[in-house]
């Protein structure tokens, strides 16, 4: 959805949490970063990784990512475009 002037509108935070989609977090229980893509009801937060990887978990169970793990994240994108393109690190 874009505004009359052609910009994206800034996503909205989930309730008071401040969680919102795009938000790169750790998620404690798995003990992995990703990045949220969307919520259910009840206080889940869908969770995914650039191999695919998806996963949902409660919102008290992720916090945003510290930038080594941001770091760590885009380490992880690079590998596996680099893998799919068929040139195994």
């Amino acid at each position: 959805m874009r505004t009359p002037g052609g910009v994206k509108p800034r996503p909205k935070p989930y309730g008071n949490t401040g969680l919102m989609v795009g938000l790169k977090v750790y998620e404690s229980s798995h003990d992995m970063v990703g990045v949220v893509s969307g919520f259910a009801p009840g206080g889940m937060v869908h969770l995914v990784r650039p191999t695919g990887y998806q996963w949902s978990v409660p919102w008290t169970r992720v916090r945003p990512a510290t930038d080594r793990e941001k770091r760590q994240l885009a380490a992880l994108a690079k590998l596996h475009c680099t893998r799919c393109a068929g040139l195994a690190a």
